[in-house]
């Protein structure tokens, strides 16, 4: 791949610059017990991590949207200190940056959840964008989160690269017309460490 084709980057959040499934996992965990719900081992938990935070939980409570958000965001809140971040994630963003390559992040998070863990590991200021689940009709595996975060950028999906570690993500970037990797699974490209990305953008 030509470096000059390559106009932005669209990272996806959990499990490419962080690691949140354990606090994903306690969230909830949490919630389904505000229903009186039996917990969910971490291997059953695994199967459906990369889902919106609604469709997961609605797979046990029959709840609105809305509510499974507003109970996801007060509880993550208290499993915050389960989110940790990639040694090379900062070093990664900084060196693309440099490059003068446009950077946007693209997560089923939502915002209020969102803010606090970038400002909490000072990486907001990497990105030039950034699309949550509230900000579009649809989440991933749809290609609305790609196409806005595109549009904001002033970047043609084809000259974007989406990373991410989901199938869910890479249905995003196809759906998109993006080029995707995949981090340690199939992409257009795959990737096993984050600074790879240099490899393929010689």
């Amino acid at each position: 791949m030509r470096k000059k084709e390559v106009k932005a980057v669209l990272f996806d959040l959990d499990g490419v610059l962080i690691n949140s499934i354990d606090a994903w996992h306690h969230t909830y965990n949490d919630i389904i017990a505000h229903f009186n719900k039996h917990p969910v081992s971490k291997k059953g938990f695994r199967k459906i991590f990369g889902n919106t935070i609604e469709k997961n939980v609605k797979m046990i409570v029959d709840i609105p949207a809305r509510e499974a958000n507003r109970l996801a965001i007060t509880y993550f809140k208290g499993n915050m200190d389960y989110v940790m971040i990639f040694p090379q994630t900062k070093n990664v963003l900084e060196k693309l940056s440099n490059m003068g390559i446009k950077i946007a992040l693209i997560t089923n998070t939502p915002k209020k959840i969102l803010m606090p863990v970038l400002k909490r590991y000072k990486i907001k200021k990497y990105f030039d964008a950034v699309v949550t689940i509230d900000g579009v009709k649809k989440g991933k595996p749809a290609p609305d989160m790609a196409l806005k975060a595109c549009k904001m950028l002033k970047v043609s999906p084809k000259n974007a690269i989406i990373v991410g570690d989901t199938k869910n993500d890479m249905m995003a970037g196809k759906r998109a017309g993006c080029i995707t990797i995949g981090y340690k699974m199939k992409g257009d490209y795959r990737i096993n460490r984050l600074n790879e990305i240099f490899g393929i953008l010689k």
